[in-house]
């Protein structure tokens, strides 16, 4: 009773350790990785941070709440990359109990470290307010040398490219600062447009100033604006803008520019226009890359509309439909 009374407080403390470290500087991307210290390791051998030939992702997460497409995925990168030095260990502020009954559940479909985070939360709030953060799952990569070097989403910002970089040898901490920097700028823009809040457009505009010459970062803003779930009244100006600024600067992404356009305009209730400019763009798409991207595009909007069709056939061909559809004459 105790244990769970404590993870129900995980989540406020985590916001109060939040607001009273507003004064204190949070660490850039390089710096030393906070220690691991967990309650207990459930599965895999204990990980802890030194210099050597390893490297590691800590995913904080609650884990017995993960899709199997996550589990899947994580565990499919650990056995990728396993040969290569690299650890992934999934640290979830869940009791262990309940930890290691899903761990067996689950079985082989695990193929990384898990681990029961130390009360309250302790890994996980270490390494969110030395670097900022309190959104959850969020993942942390640590080099070889000790230093955290990135951190995101552990299934949509690019983890896996990250590890690969990292195996590779091919990874460059100063562009990924960059990219992180942007990514949490645009996820700040999105977050605004989704509560109507009124510095959305201010927010929009210092966005384009900082980007003006930088055209994968000016397409990149105007797919998430475009795109992004839950945003009701989507600025079709800005990103047009945005585009209209990378194509001037760049010749390089006709395609990338065509696509964000196109899921504009179909994002925007013009469906139609949308699925055409795809279409007409694919013709002119110049690599296999480019073609397979507007071909994801097309077929996503080709079935999105088969499955509104689909609706509204049924909505008319039911009764109540055919009774909204045609009242009776009184």
């Amino acid at each position: 009773m105790i244990y769970k009374r404590a993870v129900r407080l995980v989540t406020l403390a985590l916001c109060l350790a939040a607001l009273s470290s507003t004064a204190q500087k949070v660490k850039e991307l390089g710096a030393d990785a906070p220690p691991v210290t967990v309650m207990e390791w459930i599965k895999g051998q204990p990980v802890k941070i030194h210099s050597g030939t390893n490297f590691y992702a800590l995913v904080f997460c609650n884990l017995t709440q993960a899709s199997d497409t996550a589990i899947t995925n994580l565990s499919a990168l650990q056995k990728k990359y396993r040969d290569k030095g690299f650890i992934l260990a999934a640290i979830s502020y869940e009791p262990p109990a309940q930890l290691r009954d899903f761990v067996r559940v689950q079985g082989g479909s695990i193929d990384f470290t898990v681990a029961a985070d130390d009360m309250p939360a302790r890994t996980q709030r270490s390494y969110q307010i030395a670097f900022g953060q309190a959104r959850l799952p969020l993942a942390y990569v640590i080099n070889q040398d000790g230093k955290v070097v990135w951190f995101g989403h552990p299934l949509s910002d690019g983890l896996g490219w990250v590890v690969d970089q990292l195996a590779s040898g091919r990874f460059n901490l100063e562009q990924t600062k960059k990219d992180v920097v942007r990514r949490e700028q645009v996820q700040e823009y999105v977050t605004f447009a989704r509560q109507k809040d009124p510095r959305t457009a201010q927010a929009g505009q210092i966005l384009l100033g900082v980007w003006t010459n930088d055209a994968p970062a000016l397409c990149d803003f105007a797919f998430q604006v475009a795109s992004s779930p839950y945003i009701e009244n989507r600025d079709s100006a800005l990103v047009n803008a945005a585009l209209d600024r990378a194509a001037q600067i760049s010749t390089t992404n006709a395609t990338d520019i065509a696509v964000d356009r196109a899921i504009l305009l179909f994002q925007t209730g013009q469906e139609a226009a949308g699925l055409d400019l795809a279409k007409k763009a694919l013709p002119n798409a110049h690599s296999e890359a480019d073609k397979a991207q507007l071909n994801t595009c097309i077929h996503a909007m080709e079935v999105r509309l088969a499955a509104e069709r689909s609706i509204q056939l049924s909505h008319a061909t039911s009764p109540a439909g055919a009774t909204n559809a045609a009242p009776a004459k009184p």
